[in-house]
């Protein structure tokens, strides 16, 4: 036995978006993006592209850094690389963060790897999950790349 499908009408389809809920109030006002891979690897430059787009939309951005994820914070860790047809990935890190983005380095991971918070980029703010913790338990959208 066949099934039938309904398609609605284009009148039909009008009233139903019309009488949705507003998707801008159901959207997060937040996102999180976790980065665990260095400037080696084109997740990087995707991660600070999504995010300044994210930014853009009027969105609180944060990104955490983890893994090798923790070298792009630091200061001109990244001055070399440009994957076509993207921005330098340190000018999107640099812009990121002027624009108001928050960018956070794991703790543990940059003790690890013996790093220097004298060599950080600005804005980079190193901690524990705390406050990507609280970003989520508060609704944040996330992305792990």
């Amino acid at each position: 036995m066949g099934r039938t499908i309904h398609i609605p009408r284009p009148a039909q389809l009008n009233r139903t978006l019309e009488t949705e809920p507003s998707m801008q109030a159901t959207q997060p006002k937040q996102l999180v993006l976790m980065l665990a891979h260095n400037a080696n690897d084109d997740r990087s430059t995707v991660a600070f592209t999504i995010a300044g787009a994210a930014l853009s939309t009027g969105m609180e951005v944060a990104i955490f850094l983890t893994s090798d994820g923790v070298e792009l914070g630091r200061d001109q860790a990244c001055e070399f690389t440009s994957i076509t047809p993207f921005m330098p990935l340190g000018d999107l890190i640099e812009g990121f963060v002027e624009k108001g983005g928050v960018l956070w380095t794991c703790a543990p991971c940059f003790q690890h790897r013996g790093m220097d918070v004298d060599d950080i980029v600005e804005g980079n703010v190193v901690t524990g999950a705390g406050q990507l913790i609280e970003w989520v338990s508060n609704g944040a959208a996330t992305i792990c790349l």
